[in-house]
Order: C-alpha cells, then structure tokens, then sequence
C-alpha cells in the first residue's frame, strides 16, 4: 500500500508516495535536513543545490563503505564456515 507523505528538505516542500512508513520517510528526511544544515553551516555561501550535492556524496559515501564492509564480512564468514567444517572433519577423523 503506497503511502503519500509530505517532507521539508532544505526549505523545500516534497510529496512522496512510497510503500514505506511515514515514520521511516519522515526520519529519513530529519537525517538529510540534518546533513544538509551541516554542510549549508560549514560554508553559507553554498546554494542549496551545492548543500544537497554534498549530503547525497556523503551518503552515497557511507552506502558503499557499508557495502564494501558488508562484503568483506561475508568473505570473512566463508572463510570461518571453511574452516569450521575442516574442523569437524578432522574431528571426526581422529576420534574414529
């Protein structure tokens, strides 16, 4: 079921339809208010593209850190399962 939302970001008004929550769309939007109000301080002379510009960097940023983790821990848990069932290979191997 889509839900039409309405957010402020940057001063500007959005309506959204998405089949998430108002709850997690409305907290999205605080997070990038909050990134954009970072940005728009450290520099006043930047236009509120430019301030989105950056906050969508920053986050796509962390999207791909997270992703590049994530990958690493899966190949990490791989690694462990490999391990393990060498283990209990061995395990049963020595106890017959």
């Amino acid at each position: 079921m889509e839900n039409k939302i309405r957010l402020t970001v940057g001063g500007i008004n959005y309506s959204i339809m998405s089949d998430e929550s108002e709850e997690y769309l409305t907290k999205l939007g605080r997070e990038l208010e909050l990134r954009m109000d970072y940005f728009a301080k450290k520099n006043p002379f930047l236009s509120t593209t430019m301030v989105a510009v950056l906050a969508a960097l920053e986050s796509y940023d962390n999207l791909t850190r997270t992703r590049m983790e994530n990958e690493e821990l899966k190949a990490e848990i791989n690694r462990l399962i490999g391990e393990n069932t060498i283990l209990k290979s061995n395990l049963v191997t020595n106890t017959e």
